[in-house]
C-alpha cells in the first residue's frame, strides 16, 4: 500500500484552513481538465459530516482556492469518505484512529477486522474484537477499507 498524504501548497493550505474548523483532509487532488480546474477534497470528522457542513467549508474555501490556483473558474467537489471506504494510502490510517477498518496482507487470505488504536508512518495498530494487536506496516497491506 502506497503512504502518501495529500501535499504541495495549494494541499498544505488546504489541510490547514479545514484542520481549523476540526477536519482532517482523507484525500485531495487539483488537476486541469479541459482549461478548467478541478478540486476534490475528501473530509473526515470524526462526528461525521453532513451537507450543511460541506456548503460551509465550500464557502470558506472557495476564495482562497481562487487566490492559490490562480483560477477564478474552479469545479470543486468536496465529499466525506463514506462508511464503506476503500483506504488508498497508509497515510488514511492516522485520518481514521479510532475508527473500525478490515485489512487484507499479501500472504494471508482472510480480512483481519479491528478498531485503529495508532498509526504513524510506519506502522499501524488495530484491536480486534478479542483484544489482540495486529501490527502493520505499509508494504504488508494489500488492502484496507473501512468498516461501519
Amino acid at each position: 500500500m502506497q503512504n502518501r498524504k495529500p501535499s504541495g501548497p495549494v494541499a498544505d493550505a488546504v489541510m490547514e484552513i479545514v484542520h481549523e474548523m476540526g477536519y482532517a483532509v482523507v484525500d485531495f487532488s487539483a488537476e486541469r481538465v479541459k482549461g478548467r480546474t478541478h478540486v476534490h477534497c475528501v473530509l473526515h470528522k470524526a462526528e461525521g459530516i453532513n451537507l450543511d457542513a460541506l456548503g460551509e467549508v465550500h464557502r470558506m474555501l472557495q476564495p482562497r482556492l481562487e487566490i492559490l490556483l490562480e483560477d477564478n473558474d474552479l469545479h470543486i467537489e468536496f465529499s466525506s469518505p463514506g462508511i464503506n471506504r476503500v483506504l488508498k494510502s497508509f497515510y488514511e490510517f492516522s485520518v481514521f484512529t479510532g475508527m473500525g477498518v478490515q485489512v487484507l496482507q499479501g500472504e494471508k487470505p482472510e480480512w483481519i477486522g479491528g478498531t485503529i488504536e495508532s498509526a504513524t508512518e510506519q506502522e499501524c495498530i488495530l484491536v480486534d474484537e478479542a483484544g489482540l494487536r495486529h501490527t502493520f506496516t505499509p508494504d504488508s497491506i494489500v488492502k484496507a477499507r473501512l468498516s461501519g
